[in-house]
């Protein structure tokens, strides 16, 4: 996939699109007699791309007059797929309800323990389940029933932006059950093979019915370069009335050029060969909408079985809605770094600082992780803005400051003006060693500045003092813990003339 493309879409987003291509291939392709097969291939597909390790998928009925679910279908990783007998959905149970009248309203149901209310929390914990992810299915605007998503062995988050992608393969499994159903029911019924002929076309309304289910637009396409055919959400996305008006003047929606510089008609034919020939093709795409609108959107042809031959789907997907989140994200880092930044220094700032050692704390104390803090105080700084001025005093600070930041380079280790002229140097998983010879690079980096300092004594130079500790972070820590101790040796390097750091463990 183009780094382009993949910086526009989370990895789990990508990974579920590609299984949903899969998934689609396989109940395209699909007969009555391998549908056990079509099913279980499908499904672990899916599982694979979401790491769930059960799948079910549960129908609305009416028993006796009353309204309930019986489950249709049932899949887990270790056995594959089974048919189950009817099964209430704990209708007696309060939690269920209220996931119920949600599922009828159209929402999504999504829980992991670590983020559940108690009531829920006990009834995950009844089934044996980690987290559940619940998607409702609607067929002709009516709810038809919902496909149930378990993990139970991790909790592992699904990212909000995957939920579409997961609805689109309820929906597929929901007309896979449906068209198969009418399969059999056709096989059962008919005598003569001119009623198998047109049930074989009924079941193929039932392929057209599942490309419409699906909430990005697709078009299918031949290996001479035609459409074929379109879904239903191509027709809204582009404003248009019939699929034969799409699909006459779908030439139209794209510009002569891409942003690139390239032909739109030369690319888009390359793409569909390399689908053809490879079966896969992914790439960024620039439509323009009939009332002139620009439509960026990235584009993934997957090569699949259609009627007795291949055709290529085209899967668009309207970017417009990420490239404003990308927007968004690049404004609230912008806001971050003035959160958390110092102006003067252009290092982190205290509110940095305490945030992140709390955390890096709470952290580390869940491994009996190591920890290394220095707190460093620049010499006689006082002195230092009373003789040379308060604006060759801040130009001392950001040189040591940046001086200290080189020396500190590990990606987890970061630098914090904590006050004034006190700056912070927070080393996760490092011991002594590692503390102590970096504290001794500091001293000698920043006495190698050569910062004139009259009234340091006879150093003659700008010089930093370091209080330096270490210690095995336990439950019982706390942020302060390490920086008392730190300041304390700090006062200890300041006592015995400076210039020097002086090291003790928490």
């Amino acid at each position: 996939m183009p780094d382009s493309l993949s910086s526009s879409m989370s990895k789990q987003r990508a990974t579920l699109l590609d299984a949903l291509n899969e998934a689609l291939a396989v109940f395209c392709s699909h007969s009555e007699d391998t549908f056990d097969e079509v099913m279980e291939s499908a499904f672990r597909k899916i599982a694979n791309a979401v790491d769930c390790s059960h799948i079910f998928i549960d129908r609305k009925v009416e028993i006796d007059g009353e309204t309930t679910h019986m489950r249709v279908y049932q899949w887990n990783i270790t056995n594959g797929v089974t048919t189950v007998e009817a099964v209430k959905f704990f209708k007696e149970e309060a939690v269920v309800k209220n996931w119920v009248e949600a599922l009828e309203r159209g929402d999504c149901i999504y829980r992991h323990s670590s983020k559940s209310n108690n009531e829920e929390k006990a009834f995950m914990e009844k089934l044996c389940v980690k987290s559940i992810l619940i998607v409702p299915i609607f067929t002709h605007g009516q709810f038809w029933g919902n496909v149930v998503f378990h993990n139970t062995e991790e909790n592992r988050p699904l990212e909000e932006d995957s939920f579409d992608l997961i609805q689109s393969f309820a929906l597929l499994c929901a007309n896979a059950i449906l068209r198969n159903d009418m399969v059999l029911e056709i096989i059962r019924q008919s005598e003569l093979n001119e009623r198998m002929a047109k049930d074989a076309a009924e079941a193929e309304a039932y392929t057209r019915i599942m490309l419409d289910a699906i909430p990005l637009c697709c078009q299918l396409w031949t290996n001479d370069f035609k459409m074929v055919d379109c879904n239903d959400t191509a027709l809204k996305l582009f404003g248009l009335k019939s699929k034969k008006e799409f699909i006459e003047r779908f030439v139209e929606f794209s510009p002569e050029f891409q942003p690139d510089g390239r032909l739109s008609r030369e690319v888009g034919r390359s793409n569909l060969t390399t689908a053809f020939q490879k079966g896969r093709c992914s790439y960024d795409w620039m439509h323009i909408l009939p009332d002139g609108t620009l439509l960026p959107a990235e584009i993934t042809l997957a090569r699949v079985s259609y009627k007795d031959d291949y055709v290529v789907a085209g899967f668009t997907n309207d970017m417009r809605k990420i490239k404003k989140m990308e927007s968004s994200i690049q404004r609230l880092e912008s806001e971050s770094e003035k959160i958390y930044y110092d102006p003067l220094t252009d290092i982190y700032n205290r509110r940095f600082f305490d945030e992140n050692l709390s955390r890096i704390v709470n952290t580390l104390s869940r491994s009996l992780g190591t920890l290394s803090l220095m707190m460093i105080d620049i010499d006689a700084f006082k002195k230092y803005n009373d003789m040379y001025g308060h604006s060759a005093g801040d130009e001392c600070l950001r040189i040591i400051a940046r001086t200290i930041s080189m020396n500190a380079t590990r990606v987890d280790d970061f630098v914090a003006r904590y006050g004034g002229d006190e700056l912070a140097v927070v080393l996760p998983n490092t011991k002594e060693d590692g503390a102590c010879n970096l504290a001794e690079k500091i001293i000698s980096s920043v006495r190698s500045c050569n910062i004139p300092h009259k009234g340091n004594g006879d150093a003659g130079i700008a010089t930093v003092s370091v209080g330096v500790t270490t210690g095995k972070v336990r439950s019982i820590h706390r942020a302060d813990d390490f920086i008392l101790r730190a300041d304390e040796l700090l006062y200890r390097s300041k006592q015995n003339g400076r210039n020097r750091y002086t090291y003790g463990e928490l």
